[in-house]
């Protein structure tokens, strides 16, 4: 067995010995003696030096008082012959100078110490001593005290440190040295090796216990030997064959071991195979030989498991299906030696081709079930497309009728005299609103149902929101006496926001509209607030509430109130009429928005409707516009004083009677004047020949429709700054884009709402709003303002 060379335990530990304590010893004691003997000798010199101040002081002062310089002059002397002065002066205080100066600069080898002393004869200073003194001396003194240590504590633990080391080698280190030999011994399977010791100590013990690890190590030989016995005869038992082959670096197959039952399978015998592995290579099928040969010196290259599985060839022309899986290492000679075993993999080899005819079946009956379900998709897309179609014709055919009923209403109220008459109309427009919010929320619930309902991203401040819900239900809490109140966060006080301003509005219109509707007496609230949930960057929180006075729901029906078609009171008795779908439409429009919404009410006490959700906040404030100058207040009382001012011709192509009737009415309520086109033709020509300010376009119109007549209108040279709104019954998002992409400026749903229609009227006759349909970007024109 070669043995290493190694270092020496006892060297390594006499150096780290010496290293260890003579230095730490050294350079510590040596600090502390440094330290403390400067500091003593210091405290000494100024000692010195106050003692030669004292003496001096208390035997001048007759001397200086009668200027007798011989006698002060022996006195000084005497202060000088101390080896450490350097310089002795002493002043007159009644001449200012100098009355014996003794320097000595020769004496100034070191540091120096200066000290001072006034001279004193009775009460009055008469004179001045200093003096100087070298500290070289002193230094001198701890110097030789510090060679003085380190020489005597350097030798003690010099000579402990050898009679230890001593100790350690003839107590410990040589007897491990003999403990290691015999170690040796035993490693090299020696086991007839003796130690000789005769000690008691731990030593004596190790000794004892190597040598019960040798008889230990002789046992476990003994049955390491059997146990190879015994493997190997399971090796030659076992189903299979067990073997070891090896890749010789001349690139020549050979087996190591083999066990008797290869003969089973490639009928040949472990002798057979001792040399070389050609005759195994000649039994395996030819079209499988040359793969596993490339299998096994692929697996050599990079040694890794061998797997391969190949057909061996049987007497009456069957073949027998082997798997080969082996562990490759490589050897000290550079061959390299697989350890596995081949099985006969047979009848799993069948099994799996049953099982692949099953899988061929399986992916027909699969091409089959997708088919189907490719029928069963594209009848379902079929049938959406159709659902979508219902609801918008229902949409268009329910707003055509109901335009003319709230038009032809609001025309009647506006002519009605009689207080009785008044409240007939107000009660059918009240239905017909009730009506038309049925239709709205069943629409936007199916549009939210089909994953078509989209959210606008535009500028919008809290102010604005809160102000319109109120200006909109002020009308109806002023009618049963109740206050409308606003109350907004000073942050968020003209903050301008990113977000979809219209659903948040529809939110809070469904919480006022049911506050005023279950509240007989005293006030509805809106208030708006940050929330204090934290929000990303770049992004804001907002909380809104809808507080009020009213009858309270009770707390087991607060749990359902906004689920769909769920209502707080859902019994034949109710007071109140609904759907119970405008609550769950506000919860999923404030899921859309990233929030929630919920409900906290006493029965008696009123209740609070809150929802919280996510919005951007905007990049930069816009610039604060000027106050808005006084006007009108009504929309119609505004669009009247603006065609006082500006006569205005409107064009209205409406295929539909009685919605002419309706908007010709309306509109020439305002003071302006109508021209009318019965289908999309005619209002190309009209626009051609004539001049007009604006054309309010159906969609739906015989001969051509608003779409294609939009679009020949915008063709026309005149018709660059002509805005164009559409007026339709369709309020499906898609068709408002459809009605945008052919040219047209805005949208004005039916039924026509009267303000809104005037507001609208008044945005862009007065030019407040202008059209950019007509002219390629970045092209202006005219302007069409009064």
């Amino acid at each position: 067995m070669s043995r290493k060379p190694s270092s020496s335990l006892f060297v390594a530990l006499a150096l780290g010995a010496s290293i260890g304590l003579l230095l730490p010893a050294l350079i510590v004691g040596g600090l502390l003696i440094g330290l403390r003997e400067a500091q003593v000798a210091e405290q000494a010199l100024q000692r010195e030096l106050d003692a030669k101040l004292d003496v001096l002081a208390s035997s001048l002062p007759e001397l200086l008082w009668n200027l007798d310089a011989v006698a002060a002059r022996e006195v000084v002397s005497a202060i000088v012959k101390s080896p450490e002065v350097v310089r002795v002066s002493v002043s007159d205080a009644s001449q200012g100078l100098p009355f014996i100066e003794n320097h000595l600069p020769e004496r100034r080898l070191g540091q120096t110490l200066t000290g001072e002393r006034d001279i004193v004869r009775g009460a009055t200073r008469i004179g001045h001593i200093q003096i100087e003194i070298d500290d070289h001396l002193s230094t001198a003194a701890v110097l030789r005290q510090r060679w003085l240590y380190g020489a005597t504590v350097g030798g003690q633990l010099l000579v402990s440190l050898a009679l230890v080391l001593w100790l350690l080698n003839s107590r410990l280190f040589r007897p491990l040295r003999e403990l290691g030999g015999f170690a040796n011994d035993l490693a090299d399977g020696r086991f007839d090796a003796k130690l000789q010791h005769t000690r008691q100590d731990e030593i004596g013990l190790l000794g004892n216990h190597l040598e019960h690890m040798r008889d230990a190590l002789q046992q476990q030989f003994d049955a390491q030997h059997a146990l190879i016995e015994r493997l190997r005869g399971m090796a030659e038992t076992v189903p299979g064959v067990v073997y070891q082959l090896r890749l010789a670096v001349t690139g020549e197959f050979s087996f190591a071991y083999v066990s008797e039952a290869v003969r089973e399978y490639f009928a040949l015998g472990s002798a057979d195979l001792s040399r070389t592995a050609a005759p195994w290579f000649d039994r395996i099928h030819p079209d499988d030989r040359v793969a596993v040969r490339e299998s096994l010196l692929a697996s050599a290259r990079n040694l890794s498991p061998w797997q391969q599985e190949f057909r061996v060839p049987q007497l009456g022309g069957l073949e027998r299906w082997m798997y080969g899986n082996a562990i490759a290492q490589r050897e000290p000679d550079g061959s390299v030696l697989w350890h596995g075993f081949l099985t006969d993999i047979s009848r799993q080899r069948r099994d799996a081709n049953e099982l692949e005819r099953y899988r061929h079946h399986l992916e027909e009956l699969v091409e089959a079930r997708t088919a189907a379900l490719a029928e069963a998709t594209h009848a379902a897309q079929a049938a959406s497309l159709a659902k979508s179609a219902f609801l918008a014709n229902m949409s268009h055919e329910i707003r055509t009728p109901m335009n003319a009923i709230i038009g032809l209403t609001y025309l009647a109220q506006s002519d009605a005299i009689e207080p009785e008459q008044q409240q007939r109309l107000q009660k059918v427009a009240n239905a017909a609103e009730h009506l038309l919010s049925v239709i709205n929320n069943v629409l936007d619930f199916s549009k939210i149902e089909a994953g078509k309902l989209t959210l606008e991203h535009r500028e919008f401040t809290v102010d604005q929101v809160l102000d319109n819900i109120a200006n909109m239900t002020q009308q109806t809490a002023a009618a049963k006496r109740l206050r409308v109140e606003t109350t907004l966060a000073p942050a968020l006080r003209g903050r301008v926001l990113l977000g979809d301003a219209q659903r948040i509005s529809e939110v809070l219109l469904n919480f006022t509209g049911n506050a005023v509707k279950f509240t007989e007496a005293g006030f509805v609230r809106l208030l708006a607030r940050p929330d204090d949930t934290p929000a990303p960057l770049g992004r804001v929180r907002l909380r809104f509430e809808v507080q009020d006075s009213g009858i309270g729901i009770p707390a087991e029906a607060q749990d359902r109130l906004f689920r769909d078609f769920e209502q707080a009171d859902s019994s034949t008795t109710r007071r109140y009429g609904g759907t119970g779908l405008g609550l769950a439409i506000c919860r999923r429009l404030a899921e859309l928005m990233g929030g929630t919404v919920g409900v906290d009410s006493t029965p008696g006490r009123g209740s609070t409707f809150w929802f919280v959700l996510t919005v951007d906040a905007a990049a930069q404030p816009p610039a604060l516009a000027a106050p808005p100058a006084e006007r009108p207040h009504s929309a119609r009382e505004r669009l009247a004083e603006l065609a006082r001012q500006h006569p205005r011709r409107l064009l209205l192509a409406e295929d539909n009677p009685v919605n002419q009737e309706v908007a010709v009415a309306l509109i020439g309520s305002a003071g302006l004047t109508v021209d009318v086109a019965v289908d999309g033709q005619q209002a190309i020509d009209m626009v051609r020949a004539g001049d007009y300010a604006l054309v309010l376009m159906d969609v739906q119109m015989p001969v051509m429709d608003g779409l294609d007549a939009t679009r020949a209108i915008r063709a026309l040279p005149q018709a660059a700054d002509l805005p164009i709104l559409a007026m339709t019954a369709n309020a499906f998002d898609e068709e408002r884009q459809r009605c945008l992409d052919a040219g047209m400026d805005d949208h004005v749903a039916k039924p026509v709402v009267a303000e809104q229609l005037f507001a609208t009227l008044h945005d862009w006759l007065s030019g407040a709003r202008k059209t950019t349909k007509g002219r390629a970007p970045g092209v202006t024109g005219p302007s069409t303002t009064p």
